[in-house]
């Protein structure tokens, strides 16, 4: 059910010399739209770390030449979505297996270490063989895990997630579009 009570969407180039004018493009819509400004400050900034690294990611690694955001806003929340129709997601997890999408059967409905930075665990929940969220767990003994010296290609995927309420990945493997999902709780 999409109930939206506002969208727009976005269509930018996926350049890595691009971003920061597509940020500011994304950040001063959001300031200027009247439906946004329901949109506290504090959460303003975490959503410009968030669309930062969504667009850092893309440029790195979609494979495309465009990207498409869709901006939405639902009840109290804000729905940012990403999407392209590049290469879909592959994570290095668990310190060296590898995991891409689709996901196979032996991987379903399963935890894997994404990545740790002494202090917090990025992990990803398979939830079908196209979609999965990402979590952060607080870790209890702050030390220099092996995880941090073998993915630290994904720390943007811990500050999307730790700056967001909830973070997902799907892949519509009929049409190839890849869809990163960021949710941010208004209330």
């Amino acid at each position: 059910m999409n109930n939206y009570r506002y969208q727009k969407s976005f269509q930018f180039s996926n350049k890595a010399e691009d971003v920061s004018s597509v940020l500011s493009i994304c950040m001063k819509h959001m300031q200027d739209s009247e439906e946004l400004r329901v949109v506290p400050e504090d959460i303003q900034s975490r959503v410009k770390w968030a669309l930062t690294e969504l667009l850092i990611n893309g440029a790195k690694h979609a494979g495309t030449t465009e990207t498409l955001f869709h901006f939405k806003l639902r009840e109290k929340f804000l729905i940012i979505e990403k999407e392209d129709f590049g290469n879909p997601l592959f994570l290095k997890v668990n310190g060296s297996q590898r995991l891409s999408w689709p996901v196979a059967a032996p991987f379903l409905n399963q935890h894997f270490d994404v990545y740790e930075n002494g202090m917090d665990s990025l992990r990803i929940y398979t939830e079908t063989s196209n979609s999965a969220f990402f979590l952060v767990e607080e870790i209890e003994d702050v030390e220099m895990p092996e995880l941090l010296i073998n993915t630290s290609e994904h720390f943007g995927l811990m500050i999307i997630a730790k700056a967001s309420d909830h973070f997902t990945y799907s892949l519509d493997q009929q049409t190839g579009r890849n869809i990163f999902r960021i949710t941010f709780n208004l209330a």
